[in-house]
């Protein structure tokens, strides 16, 4: 698993990255995108995600 410089080239570079990102709700997507300068690792993504989901409940 590779380190990126952020969200966008997380997603650019790793196709299970962009998969399981487009699987995520709209809302938890736009969660991530306003933290997607600190997102540089799959593990990130999912940690962000897990974050989001648990905040909009």
């Amino acid at each position: 698993m590779g380190r990126y410089e952020n969200l966008d080239s997380l997603l650019n570079g790793s196709e299970t990255a962009k998969i399981y990102f487009a699987s995520l709700p709209d809302y938890v997507q736009g969660a991530v995108l306003k933290r997607s300068n600190d997102i540089r690792t799959e593990d990130e993504l999912h940690r962000a995600a897990e974050k989001a989901m648990h905040e909009f409940m």
